[in-house]
């Protein structure tokens, strides 16, 4: 298992390209990683696809709730 902050060619990982990719961890679920290191420095946030989406949903159910009350 590699050490959080290990860097690797997409080639190491049986991947096409030239891309280099860390090992990282996920602040919420602690779901460790490989991620695009150039996705990782300009996104503000280091969560994982699900914690995302999990975040995404209950953002638009709050708002759909305060709309749908409202004649």
């Amino acid at each position: 298992m590699p050490d959080i902050g290990d860097i690797v060619r997409a080639s190491d990982l049986g991947m096409v390209g030239g891309r280099k990719y860390r090992w990282t961890e996920c602040p919420d679920c602690h779901l460790q990683r490989w991620a695009v290191i150039r996705t990782l420095d300009r996104s503000p946030y280091r969560q994982c696809q699900d914690c995302v989406r999990a975040k995404a949903k209950r953002v638009f159910k709050i708002g759909r709730a305060h709309t749908i009350d409202q004649p």
